[in-house]
């Protein structure tokens, strides 16, 4: 399969500078081997692979339009492609299949490039935060509990592949109007007048509820992840996030306490102060992984992580294809739930369908639990009991 480096038109961002350093609350997703982290920049351009499939259509791999797919591996670039300078993957690949009936692109980067719109330009300059008091680190310890676990990289992949194994995924849509009406249900039992619960508080209070029902040991915890503290310019480079836990009520079935314990610590945790002093101890504590050269491990007993990327519209890069272009990812993980906006469908008749708000999630939930879930998602949010 043929392979092109394509050359950025000059000037760029950073056509004055020879590396990127990254902070310490870069090194979250990075496999680290060097206290002193360093994105060194060469100029190589990035690599383009091209692949002709005229025999097969593009259904033999993207098996429906839901956003999480099984296996998308062989629509992504080899990872045998070397720069030909420092002999280093480069942390950007870029794969074009031409099949039958339509045309992918498989992009592959390092989490550390995050994700960056292509205006305005990306800047590079990112908050540093001050190093952290012993009872600072001590206080939020206990908040920053996936760090506290730290383990080689192969002990790493192997606890990750039995997270894997020991799951299945469930997909499912949800129609904006539905959720709708259930987040202005819970608003309305909401104890907090002052909490105004949003559709992804309610979204991820009523996953938590019916998975509940079908775990023996239930979920006691959310964990969120967000992003764009307010001295953060917007423009940046990277995917800085703050990863948050949720305690929530007693009652397992309390959908509007569960929706209101979201709302309240997400609340407390915007606030400036909050942020850069969580920033601190968090950038401490993956430097002090990084020098003891291990990894940390996300534990999942009794935690539902959630990660959304609904607020993008990945479907506005149609490449002159408004109607029908898709955007898919793979991989799943035992209560990591994902929550995306949902694909353009096909219908029977061949036409295009366009998602008109339609939310899609998927979730990995144990072995044998699959059905169950479906089969209580199947009955919808009108069955739901908001009271709890």
């Amino acid at each position: 399969m043929p392979t092109f480096f394509v050359q950025p038109a000059q000037p760029t961002a950073l056509s004055d500078k020879y590396e990127v350093e990254l902070p310490g609350y870069e090194l979250w997703a990075t496999m680290i081997h060097n206290v002193h982290i360093l994105i060194h920049l060469t100029n190589d351009g990035v690599p383009v692979e091209f692949e002709e499939r005229p025999h097969e259509s593009t259904s033999s791999v993207i098996l429906d339009s839901h956003v999480i797919q099984s296996d998308l591996s062989g629509l992504l670039n080899t990872l045998h492609q070397r720069s030909a300078l420092d002999f280093e993957v480069p942390l950007l690949r870029l794969k074009v299949v031409s099949f039958r009936d339509e045309t992918t692109l498989g992009i592959s980067w390092n989490h550390t490039l995050g994700l960056h719109l292509i205006y305005p330009p990306p800047t590079f300059e990112k908050p540093v935060f001050p190093e952290p008091s012993e009872c600072t680190i001590e206080e939020l310890r206990s908040s920053i509990y996936y760090l506290h676990e730290l383990c080689s990289e192969e002990e790493l992949c192997k606890k990750y592949s039995e997270r894997v194994h020991t799951s299945e995924r469930v997909n499912w849509f949800f129609e904006r109007q539905e959720l709708e009406t259930l987040c202005n249900s819970l608003r309305q039992r909401s104890p907090s007048a002052a909490s105004r619960l949003s559709i992804h508080d309610s979204l991820s209070a009523y996953i938590v509820t019916v998975i509940n029902r079908i775990l023996p040991k239930q979920i006691r915890k959310i964990k969120y992840r967000f992003s764009g503290a307010s001295f953060a310019c917007p423009d940046v480079a990277g995917n800085a996030i703050i990863e948050i836990l949720t305690a929530l009520p007693e009652n397992p079935a309390d959908i509007t306490g569960i929706a209101t314990s979201i709302r309240e610590t997400l609340t407390y945790y915007r606030q400036h102060e909050i942020i850069s002093t969580w920033m601190s101890v968090a950038s401490h504590m993956m430097l002090v992984a990084a020098k003891a050269g291990k990894l940390f491990y996300y534990p999942p007993t009794g935690i539902m992580s959630v990660n959304s990327m609904a607020i993008i519209d990945w479907c506005s890069a149609h490449f002159g294809q408004p109607e029908s272009h898709r955007h898919h990812m793979s991989g799943h993980g035992l209560l990591y739930l994902r929550v995306f906006g949902a694909n353009p469908w096909r219908g029977d008749d061949g036409s295009w369908h366009a998602p008109e708000g339609r939310i899609d999630i998927s979730i990995g939930v144990p072995q044998g639990c699959r059905q169950k879930v479906l089969d209580i998602l199947a009955q919808g949010l009108n069955s739901l009991k908001t009271d709890g």
